[in-house]
């Protein structure tokens, strides 16, 4: 049907009085809906869906069945949010995405679900996400973070608080992105990201510190000059993992504890620096 028609609202929704409504929107059974909250024309909402309050959601948007989305959020155009994962086979029962505040997500973003009944993709607060995102199955974002234009994470990705990916960063499955990391554009991804860092778009290798986010973070400079002790420690010393905990579990600087930290866990490995 033509988007002029009436919205098609199911008698079994939960929508609040002063939620504003577009023409040709489809709001299905068990959908709860929260005061002050926008739906631009042509939006449509499948079952059991639950947005907050003060929400926009853009012409043509999709939101589907598992997702919940907090307080606040502007999702731009036609945008699929809650989409099933992207993995082979269909048996498996489809878990849940949750969106939690403020967050901006651009125009024909894509946000899948997580696999199996506990399957859970996460998007915390304040997140500025881009168009043509694509974020996988059982990813999950932290707060703060700026994912660029075409940026694609596949499953089970993990980006920490106030990470920079740029234009079209390709995430490798499983892999953790560390606090305040920035990784340039085009970067191919495929072992961890330690805290703080920097990494370069074309070669995909470390190339140092992530001074400006550290700045601009506000960091003092004795922390910055902590983190760089650390940083030669860990990738310019050619030291194995033990060695580089020996090395550095006694020093009294919490952002290297972090660093540290990152690495006792790492499961697939740190991505190495430029030499």
């Amino acid at each position: 049907m033509p988007l002029t028609d009436a919205p098609l609202i199911s008698p079994l929704a939960q929508i609040a009085h002063d939620v504003a409504i577009g023409e040709g929107c489809r709001i299905a059974p068990g959908v709860v809906i929260g005061p002050g909250t926008q739906l631009a024309d042509g939006v449509k909402i499948e079952q059991e869906v639950r947005l907050g309050e003060n929400n926009k959601i853009g012409v043509g948007t999709v939101i589907k069945t598992g997702t919940q989305i907090g307080n606040d959020n502007q999702i731009a155009e036609y945008g699929i949010v809650g989409g099933p994962p992207l993995v082979s086979g269909t048996s498996q029962p489809q878990g849940r995405l949750c969106i939690g505040n403020r967050n901006v997500i651009r125009e024909f973003a894509t946000i899948q679900i997580g696999t199996g009944v506990d399957g859970v993709t996460c998007i915390g607060n304040d997140n500025y996400i881009m168009p043509n995102v694509q974020i996988g199955h059982d990813s999950r974002v932290g707060n703060q973070t700026t994912l660029t234009n075409k940026t694609a994470l596949c499953g089970h990705v993990t980006i920490e608080d106030q990470v920079v990916l740029g234009l079209g960063v390709a995430i490798h499955q499983r892999c953790r992105i560390g606090r305040l990391a920035m990784v340039g554009a085009t970067a191919y991804v495929s072992r961890d990201v330690a805290p703080y860092v920097l990494v370069d778009g074309r070669s995909g290798r470390i190339v140092g510190l992530n001074k400006t986010g550290l700045r601009r973070r506000g960091y003092s400079q004795s922390v910055i000059s902590e983190l760089k002790s650390a940083y030669r420690v860990i990738f310019r010393e050619d030291l194995n993992r033990e060695e580089i905990i020996a090395r550095l579990q006694n020093h009294s600087c919490e952002e290297v504890q972090e660093m540290l930290s990152f690495l006792a866990t790492s499961s697939r490995g740190l991505e190495q620096a430029r030499k």
